[in-house]
């Protein structure tokens, strides 16, 4: 078409060029549609030059799919060989594995568990006082005292209920210029302790302790005549009750209505005296001699008391109380039948493992008598034996080491 229009137009130029007029079509509106027409020609041939290299484009893009499917299908194809491989390797290690024995599986070790429960911690040390003189006038003797003691406390805290074991064990003696030697302290203390959490701060409480000593205690100056060794006297309480402690757990009471005392006299000496509150020996009728009872029960209210309280910044102040009132001992006396043990520390920390204790205990056993003398005729006589307070007091340096 494009060449036909070409040489039609050469036609009718060369019929001007011999003087021959031009054909009456040739009007302005004919030369205009001609215009239009090849400018037409032109845009079609370069849209035809774009569809022809988009086309070369869109080739190269579907063989570069085809490569690409190619290469994706020869990786899954990989893939899967290795999965294989991989799955005859692990049928392999489990071949070797010896086989769990049928059944439930076995339950988490018990170690573990308690670990995660229980906590242990306390203390133990030295106490050591001193006293040396040389030409001191206002009198006194030479003396070195020292006492060995420990604390330990084992808690079990779950969300139901908690369990806690404290262990307290004492034991010094002293030693003065005449080569004599005394006790001074001699303590086996165990307290256990039940306690189911409820929401609030009381809770239901079940308490044991049980005190006793570890070697036989004398009515010094004179150290032939015993007066209580181990288990005489030894003391169990059984209570059921409330508890109540603080949030911070500085302060804690332990309230029973209703607890059992059971006093153990183990030496038979003892127990034919009726120390400590048990039935003393006699003869009968028949002067047949009846050794004295190694046990006495009692019943009655439990009160346990435990407070904790710094002072200042090295300075702590500790306090326990523990009340046994007995309503069903009956006497014809008007001896209080309350036994109660209060011991208090305040403890002054120089150093990490350096400590000053001063210790005061105060102690009352309604069945624990003491004699009562009178001067008759110049000479001092037993008259009476009744209970008294009994008091304690000790200040020294203690080498304490704590975990």
């Amino acid at each position: 078409m494009f060449r036909i229009m070409l040489i039609f137009i050469s036609i009718t130029s060369c019929a001007t060029l011999f003087g021959q007029e031009r054909y009456p079509f040739f009007t302005p509106e004919v030369d205009s549609i001609c215009s239009n027409t090849l400018e037409y020609v032109r845009i079609k041939n370069s849209l035809l030059r774009q569809q022809y290299r988009i086309n070369q484009e869109a080739v190269q893009i579907e063989q570069t799919i085809e490569m690409l499917n190619e290469n994706r299908l020869q990786i899954l194809e990989e893939q899967e060989i290795i999965e294989g491989e991989l799955a005859a390797v692990n049928r392999q290690l489990d071949s070797l594995t010896p086989k769990r024995p049928d059944g439930p599986k076995p339950k988490e070790n018990i170690i573990n568990i308690l670990n995660e429960r229980l906590s242990f911690h306390g203390s133990y040390g030295l106490n050591i006082n001193q006293l040396a003189l040389s030409n001191w006038a206002a009198g006194g003797e030479n003396s070195f005292a020292g006492k060995a003691f420990a604390n330990f406390t084992l808690l079990d805290r779950k969300k139901t209920f908690e369990q806690k074991l404290v262990s307290i064990f004492a034991f010094g003696i002293a030693g003065y210029a005449d080569k004599r030697i005394e006790k001074q302290d001699d303590k086996i203390d165990l307290t256990y302790s039940l306690s189911l959490n409820s929401k609030t701060q009381w809770n239901i409480s079940t308490v044991a302790t049980f005190n006793t000593q570890f070697a036989n205690g004398y009515k010094y100056p004179n150290d032939s005549t015993v007066i209580s060794s181990f288990f005489a006297p030894a003391y169990l309480t059984l209570s059921a009750g409330y508890s109540y402690k603080t949030k911070n757990e500085r302060f804690q009471v332990f309230l029973s209505p209703l607890a059992g005392k059971i006093t153990f006299v183990m030496n038979q000496d003892l127990a034919d005296q009726g120390a400590f509150g048990v039935k003393k020996g006699y003869y009968d009728q028949d002067s047949i001699w009846v050794p004295g009872e190694n046990i006495a029960a009692a019943v009655g209210v439990n009160v346990i008391i435990n407070y904790k309280q710094p002072i200042g910044k090295n300075i702590t102040y500790t306090t326990m109380f523990n009340g046994f009132y007995n309503y069903t001992e009956k006497r014809d006396d008007d001896i209080l039948r309350l036994d109660f043990n209060w011991e208090n520390n305040i403890n002054f920390i120089i150093t990490k493992y350096i400590t000053t204790i001063f210790f005061v205990h105060l102690k009352y056993d309604h069945n624990t008598t003491f004699p009562v003398y009178e001067t008759i005729d110049g000479e001092e006589v037993v008259v009476d034996n009744i209970p008294k307070l009994q008091f304690k007091e000790s200040l020294g340096i203690a080498f304490v080491h704590k975990f």
